[in-house]
């Protein structure tokens, strides 16, 4: 199952299961995942879930801006539309978030050392 993980300072602070068609993402309460941050729009972006056209039984992720008032950045530059690939880094607002893929082998959980 395809992910989207929230990136602060190297670290995994938070994941959500890409698992409906569409997820909202917004300051507003009632989206899919709430970022509480006063530079991000009530509903900032989506993502969206559809068929390959090219490969059957294959699901691809848009990252679409839902034009907002500061934008939505891909790996550093603005978008509108775009498909996500593993690895990708979702700038909004003050927040990054990372794009993990299905099949892709995922982040690192951080781990408590007790010595």
């Amino acid at each position: 199952m395809a992910y989207l993980a929230l990136i602060v300072e190297d670290v995994v602070i938070n994941k959500w299961e890409i698992s409906d068609e569409v997820v909202i993402l917004g300051r507003a309460k009632d989206c899919d995942i709430v970022i509480d941050d006063q530079s991000v729009s009530s509903k900032h972006a989506r993502l969206v879930v559809e068929s390959d056209p090219y490969m059957d039984g294959v699901e691809v992720v848009y990252l679409e801006d839902l034009k907002s008032t500061n934008g939505t950045k891909l790996n550093g530059r603005g978008v509108e539309r775009e498909k996500l690939v593993d690895g990708d880094m979702v700038k909004i607002g003050f927040n990054y978030f990372r794009f993990v893929g299905d099949g892709a082998q995922g982040l690192d959980e951080t781990a408590v050392i007790v010595s």
